[in-house]
């Protein structure tokens, strides 16, 4: 496993984040954009979601306005995404800044030119993340892989550095794109990938440039978390059927233990 620096260790607990550089090679880009294309192009009988869900359900496949689309449930739908699962050099870092990480949730965001900035957010409190003896824990962490550039017009993530751990909170909805206090743009290249706590504080920016951004989105948290607390209604994308889980390698089995304690019916 690859050690963490220290240095990483530092800044992550510093900012609430860390961008890798050049995680994944040209082609191994290409080949997660040409998967995702596919899926994006498809349509989806989407009635068992109704069915075990409830109004609140997303879609397999959901428009977040009209120049952008999320899909929901990767693994489910395509085992060319299993590879994101425990890339070696993401794992060794949410093992260093979660101990024992769960994978819940996978989707991705493609944003079109004219997409609107999102909504300023965050998916833990900062109680739910702590420096303890030296180890750093943070109750849920998303890993975003950029398979296209993110350039500061793309509608790459914003986010707050240091908000992990403020004392006080600001009327978010008041606040747009950098305008935001202390916000930053999360810039890279195809390739890159930005780890960040959940009680982060972030957003989305506008898209203005031609072309397509494409993300990929991958949500851990602590093994002791209570996956099915955590919008219970998106349930049915986190789970994935037994069926498919067979295909998974003993660690990529590990990383989704929680899924062996619950039914897909």
């Amino acid at each position: 496993m690859e050690k963490v620096s220290a240095e990483e260790r530092f800044l992550f607990d510093l900012q609430g984040f860390l961008l890798l550089k050049n995680v994944y090679s040209a082609e191994e880009c290409r080949a997660l954009l040409d998967a995702l294309r596919r899926l994006e192009a498809q349509d989806y009988d989407d009635r068992w979601i109704m069915e075990r869900g409830s109004k609140q359900s997303m879609p397999t496949r959901f428009r977040l306005s009209k120049e952008s689309v999320r899909m929901n449930g990767l693994l489910r739908l395509d085992p060319a995404f299993d590879v994101v699962m425990d890339q070696p050099r993401v794992l060794a870092r949410l093992q260093a800044f979660m101990g024992e990480p769960q994978l819940i949730n996978t989707w991705s965001i493609s944003k079109g030119p004219g997409t609107p900035e999102g909504g300023w957010h965050r998916g833990i409190p900062p109680t739910d993340y702590s420096v303890r003896n030296g180890e750093i824990r943070s109750r849920m962490l998303n890993v975003v892989t950029f398979l296209t550039d993110n350039g500061p017009k793309d509608g790459c993530v914003v986010a707050v550095p240091g908000s992990h751990k403020n004392n006080l909170d600001l009327p978010w909805g008041d606040y747009h794109g950098l305008g935001m206090p202390g916000s930053v743009a999360v810039t890279g290249k195809a390739g890159d990938v930005f780890m960040f706590s959940e009680a982060v504080v972030h957003n989305g920016l506008p898209k203005t440039t031609p072309g397509t951004r494409s993300n990929l989105y991958f949500n851990y948290v602590h093994k002791h978390m209570n996956v099915a607390a955590f919008e219970p209604h998106n349930l049915q994308h986190f789970f994935v059927p037994p069926e498919v889980r067979a295909r998974f390698t003993p660690e990529r089995k590990k990383l989704t233990e929680w899924m062996e304690h619950c039914r897909w019916d």
